[in-house]
């Protein structure tokens, strides 16, 4: 996750609310509250179950709940075991997480069990009555996918009047007074819808706009995907928009998710220009360490399997009707060992010629789904063979 408003300016919405620790992490890099070993977000799928049909869902999801989907007995004692381990905030997706049966009752114990509640949703479920339940229950913040305007989006979600509906949950989430959002994964189908969208979120005022590159997965395949070009165009767009709406004193926070090159970017603009937010946005981005999969982020699946991101499902680390989730999160091998222990050496392409390897490293799992190599090039690298040789001075290290 790349937080352009953070990153430039300190300043956040749904950040500060949900994390304010972390937050404060992210915009203070002297502030050591989180570490490498720390799971900072879960992202838990808790039902295959959605009524919609994406042609991009990485879950597969369908019309019905899949067999042998964790019991809410058993998500309650993970969720124990997650409290124990100081887990701040979880993502509570699907399918789509409305219609499994117990989600209000799951967001209100973890909620008691300090754990912030944010959910992922397609918005076409949330009537007034579900937005009253959801914020009852504890629930932070609720992200809405949008990935198009009007018709396209409809198209995209394979169901006529899903946008109309999704900007009505969207209305009835913020009259419930949580936090809200619009989701939008760019692909080469829906990028002309960008400008549209971003603007709709400005005329709803939500509180974030956030922009998802594509991850081959489930229903996403890589032959779905724009151009680096327009990806470099794209996170220039956005970048402008976190300028401007700075400017105009709109409250509202803007990110990009699933490449850590887009941190790398912001920062090469502002060390171009000389700018004086470099030096502590190298910082920043440093600390962070580019993609957290397996590190500071992980997944349970609606089976209990373990991941280390959500779109990783062909490969689990254990499950939790097994063994606690502690236990295998800090169960450190295969894998999940080599992404917290990435050496210089591992990196190959375009990714061990750079110098920002050690913060940025690309987004391993879309390496691997487009070359058959976890360690080769990120694909969705925009940067120029000279921006990569960019030479950093000692004093930013």
């Amino acid at each position: 996750m790349i937080a352009f408003n953070q990153l430039l300016f300190k300043s956040g919405t749904v950040s500060r609310t949900i994390d304010e620790s972390r937050f404060s992490y992210e915009t203070n890099p002297e502030l050591l509250r989180y570490t490498k070993k720390d799971l900072a977000v879960l992202f838990w799928n808790l039902t295959l179950q959605c009524n919609l049909k994406c042609m991009h869902c990485y879950a597969n999801a369908n019309t019905k709940r899949s067999p042998n989907e964790l019991s809410t007995q058993r998500i309650l004692s993970v969720t124990d075991d997650l409290a124990s381990m100081g887990l701040p905030v979880v993502i509570l997706s699907g399918g789509e997480p409305t219609l499994h049966p117990d989600i209000y009752e799951i967001a209100s114990y973890m909620n008691e069990k300090n754990i912030r509640v944010t959910l992922s949703s397609n918005g076409t479920t949330i009537n007034e009555n579900v937005a009253s339940k959801l914020a009852e229950s504890g629930v932070k913040y609720v992200g809405i996918s949008l990935d198009g305007f009007g018709s396209k989006n409809d198209e995209f979600r394979g169901v006529k009047g899903a946008f109309d509906m999704a900007l009505q949950g969207l209305k009835y989430v913020k009259d419930a007074g949580m936090m809200n959002g619009i989701r939008f994964t760019v692909t080469k189908y829906n990028k002309d819808d960008i400008t549209r969208v971003f603007n709709l979120a400005e005329e709803l005022q939500v509180d974030r706009f956030c922009l998802y590159h594509l991850v081959p997965a489930g229903r996403g395949s890589m032959n779905q995907d724009i151009t680096n070009k327009e990806r470099r165009e794209t996170i220039d767009f956005l970048i402008d928009k976190t300028y401007e709406i700075h400017d105009n004193k709109i409250n509202m926070e803007i990110l990009s998710v699933d490449n850590p090159v887009d941190g790398i970017y912001l920062f090469l603009k502002l060390f171009k220009n000389n700018d004086p937010r470099s030096k502590e946005v190298y910082k920043l981005l440093r600390r962070r360490g580019g993609d957290n999969s397996g590190i500071k982020a992980g997944n349970i699946d609606p089976w209990g399997n373990v991941h280390p991101n959500q779109f990783w499902w062909d490969y689990s680390q254990g499950n939790v009707k097994e063994k606690n989730f502690s236990e295998i999160w800090n169960n450190e091998e295969g894998i999940i060992y080599d992404l917290r222990h990435r050496k210089k050496d591992l990196l190959k392409g375009k990714c061990a010629k750079c110098n920002f390897k050690d913060i940025c490293g690309g987004f391993r799992l879309r390496a691997l789904r487009y070359n058959g190599d976890l360690w080769s090039e990120e694909p969705d690298c925009y940067l120029t063979d000279d921006e990569i040789k960019t030479e950093i001075p000692e004093d930013f290290k």
